[in-house]
């Protein structure tokens, strides 16, 4: 379906970022990983003081830098260990991706010549190389490295079309550290709501980085039918036009954006955008073939920069409610008769 760093080593880099060690809380149940740029961080800094060295052995740092005295304990040490190998995986794939690092013909992993020569124009003293808590600033790298991508919007339908083993693999390199909730959709629920047919879920997959072990999973996002509940008495005219509302009807039968996220692997990269259009474009063809004229979300009332970008992409705020976790959301809707 799809397709130097300077050799005098009193040399080292700045431009680090004062991240805070974000963690990544998926349930009761699974580990607590650290964010990603925090290990993309690590990982660069483990090479490059190594100049060179192979992936077990790189492997086996990373477990011990995260492992002791970095709030990165679970009591069921074996499992929390797989998870983090895992996450040092996909965080090694990503940065051989972007030639941050490369694997020579001897097996050993080293910091490309593209990566040394932007490394080679930051200072850190050394003693900040050992702390996890000191991050490398990938962005400054990705604003001289620009990724080739070929996107393309794959249903889960489609995706599981492929051998299991890969769907497995790609859904397993989806990470959501603003979200965990989006990361556990995707990796452990999608399947379930698809089945069920609570809501339909849509992969942004990248043609061009894909490989025969896992396909790169850029974005996705997951629609529903969904009646959205309003109150005429706080409707203006014009808002019960927009919505072809009849007289004491409280509910709408619309479209609706169940969940949107961007993979922290290719956040940099891509744009939430392209998410957000590729959602409307297929309610736009929902349209056509039963009618309708709205599509809505939600957002937290607290996530200001969420709220700006949905506006920012055509979304009005049409009402709040405080629901059942406690969370106040807006309700932000787009009346799509307009276009």
């Amino acid at each position: 379906m799809l397709e130097k760093f300077n050799t005098d080593r009193s040399m080292y880099w700045s431009l680090f970022s004062p991240f805070l060690r974000n963690l990544i809380t998926l349930s009761e149940q699974y580990v607590k990983l650290p964010c990603f740029e925090t290990v993309i961080s690590q990982m660069v800094k483990n090479i490059y003081r190594s100049e060179r060295c192979r992936y077990s052995e790189l492997e086996a740092k990373l477990v011990g830098d995260f492992k002791f005295g970095n709030s990165f304990q679970q009591e069921d040490l074996d499992y929390e260990n797989l998870e983090f190998k895992e996450e040092i995986y996909w965080v090694f794939k990503y940065l051989k991706t972007i030639r941050l690092i490369r694997d020579g013909p001897d097996g050993l992993i080293s910091i490309s010549p593209e990566g040394m020569e932007w490394l080679n124009t930051q200072v850190l003293e050394e003693s900040e190389l050992e702390d996890p808590e000191q991050l490398v600033e990938i962005r400054d790298y990705l604003n001289t490295f620009e990724l080739k991508l070929d996107p393309i919007v794959v249903s889960y339908n489609q995706l599981t079309q492929a051998d299991k083993g890969k769907v497995d693999r790609t859904l397993s390199s989806f990470y959501c550290a603003k979200d965990p909730d989006i990361q556990e959709f995707v990796r452990r629920n999608m399947e379930r709501f698809n089945d069920r047919s609570i809501c339909r879920s849509y992969l942004i997959l990248d043609r061009k980085n894909s490989d025969d072990e896992n396909f790169c999973v850029l974005g996705f996002f997951a629609l529903a039918l969904k009646i959205l509940k309003v109150d005429q008495s706080k409707l203006s005219r014009k808002q019960k036009k927009d919505m072809n509302l009849l007289r004491e009807q409280e509910g709408i039968p619309s479209y609706f954006i169940a969940q949107l996220g961007k993979n922290d692997m290719f956040k940099y990269n891509f744009e939430g955008k392209y998410l957000l259009d590729e959602a409307v474009n297929i309610v736009y063809g929902c349209i056509g073939l039963l009618g309708g004229t709205i599509v809505w979300l939600e957002a937290s009332k607290e996530a200001d920069s969420v709220v700006k970008f949905y506006k920012d992409n055509g979304f009005i705020e049409l009402q709040s409610e405080l629901q059942e976790d406690g969370i106040e959301r807006i309700q932000m809707v787009k009346y799509l008769n307009r276009e």
